[in-house]
Order: structure tokens, then C-alpha cells, then sequence
């Protein structure tokens, strides 16, 4: 059996326990999720927001969303109207009318204990009728987004604004701003950019450009994508689990 001998063994075990003491600490903490409403003018893009309490945000995620008829939106899910952020809200494309007979609910995740809970209640997307011409203002917006190589991530820029906005996506090179182009591993839901797949290509910085006929907004965005990591399982006897084989850890 192959013996791991290094000064950094110690910190691994040391912070091995560290971690699991806080972990006991926090498992246990009870929490709910409860929804609010969200107002958009009418054929634009609309956010419904999961908010996990603070105290929980760590290790707690948003899994999926449900609409009151059993319809399941899931981070892989196909579709040309739904779609959900990489902070777990959910985005609707379109709203039209016919979103307003219909109500959302997120589903969560404990990601240590595994616990899985339901907000409290749902909330509705409310479509109003602009009265008078708007320039588009950004409502939601990605800053710095961290995504591991080969998975799914997005980037978001969902404004409001009347006649109904405009996106456009870029790419800098250097500060020369480069229009994408829509690949099979990226594609774009207006305000919102889809990798599929990250490639160690896709990190560096984008701009999005929201216009209409009374202005325009625009917000620049950093996607880093990281190389994977090595995780660690260290047993009692000291034995410890890396990249599926057992190694035996000596202090």
C-alpha cells in the first residue's frame, strides 16, 4: 500500500477535523425559503429569486423549480422558455400572457446531510403594461462567475424596458470587444448566456449590450474557469481517499 509522507499531511487531517466540526455545527440549523412576486413589463424578461437565508447560503442550493402543474425545470433542462441561473433563480424568456395563470416553487438541497426542502410557498410572474417608453435598465446581473471545467454555467443580464430590448453578447480580446458566435457547446437565451460545457477557452471577460429605441445599458462580466479538483477523504485509521484510491496516511 502506497504511504503519503509530508509536513502537509498533518494539515490535511487537521483541517479535515476543523471541517467536520463545523459541519456538525451547522447541518443542524433549521431554515425555510419563502418567495415573493416579481412585477415585468410585458415580452420581457423575467427573474423568480430563491432566496436562502444567509446563515445556510453555504451549503444549501436551489435544485429546481416547479410550476403549480407538476412541470419540473431543472438546470438541464431543454427549453426555449425556462431556464435557471447558476445562483439557482429562475429565468422565463417571454411573458406573455399565458404566465400568469402560473405559479413557481423552488426545491432545495442540503448538500452535506442531503436534506431536500420546498419553499413555503410559490410566487407568480405579474406582467404589466408599460404605459409610456422606457430605455432598458439591467435588473440581473453576474459580476465574477467561477465554473468548473466541463460543467454547465451562465451568465446573466436580464434588463427591463419598453419597446422590449435588445441583447448582444461580446467577447474582450485585450479590450477589443468580439461578437460571439453560437456554438452546440454555448448558446444564447437573450439576457442570458449558456456554456453547456466549459472549456479553459471560455474563461476571460464579456460584455453584454441591452438596447431599444430610447437608450441602452451594458454590463461586463468575468468567467473563470477552473481546472478540477483533487477531493479528500480521510477515515479514522487514517487512510485516506484520492482520485478513488486508498492511500494510507502517515503522521
Amino acid at each position: 500500500m502506497l504511504s503519503i509522507h509530508s509536513a502537509a499531511s498533518k494539515e490535511i487531517y487537521a483541517a479535515d477535523i476543523k471541517y467536520k466540526r463545523n459541519c456538525d455545527s451547522v447541518v443542524l440549523q433549521n431554515y425555510e425559503v419563502r418567495l415573493f412576486d416579481e412585477f415585468v413589463l410585458r415580452g420581457n424578461m423575467a427573474v423568480l429569486r430563491c432566496p436562502i437565508p444567509s446563515s445556510v447560503a453555504d451549503y444549501v442550493r436551489v435544485t429546481s423549480w416547479e410550476r403549480i402543474d407538476g412541470f419540473m425545470i431543472t438546470p438541464h433542462l431543454a427549453s426555449d422558455k425556462y431556464g435557471m441561473l447558476e445562483n439557482g433563480d429562475l429565468y422565463i424568456q417571454d411573458t406573455s400572457d399565458h404566465v400568469n395563470p402560473f405559479s413557481f416553487r423552488c426545491h432545495t438541497e442540503n448538500t452535506i446531510t442531503r436534506e431536500k426542502k420546498v419553499s413555503t410557498n410559490y410566487s407568480r410572474i405579474i406582467v404589466t403594461d408599460p404605459h409610456h417608453a422606457q430605455p432598458p435598465r439591467i435588473m440581473q446581473r453576474s459580476s465574477i462567475v467561477n465554473a468548473p471545467i466541463g460543467q454547465k454555467t451562465t451568465l446573466a443580464c436580464i434588463a427591463q424596458g419598453y419597446p422590449v430590448p435588445r441583447y448582444r453578447w461580446h467577447k474582450l480580446v485585450g479590450n477589443q470587444p468580439v461578437a460571439l458566435q453560437m456554438t452546440s457547446s454555448a448558446r444564447q437565451d437573450g439576457g442570458v448566456l449558456v456554456f453547456h460545457k466549459t472549456l479553459s477557452s471560455d474563461s476571460g471577460r464579456y460584455v453584454c449590450h441591452v438596447s431599444n429605441t430610447m437608450g441602452e445599458d451594458s454590463v461586463q462580466i468575468e468567467l473563470i474557469v477552473e481546472g478540477k479538483h483533487i477531493f479528500l477523504t480521510l477515515r479514522e485509521d487514517h487512510h485516506i481517499m484520492m482520485e478513488n484510491v486508498w492511500l494510507k496516511l502517515v503522521l
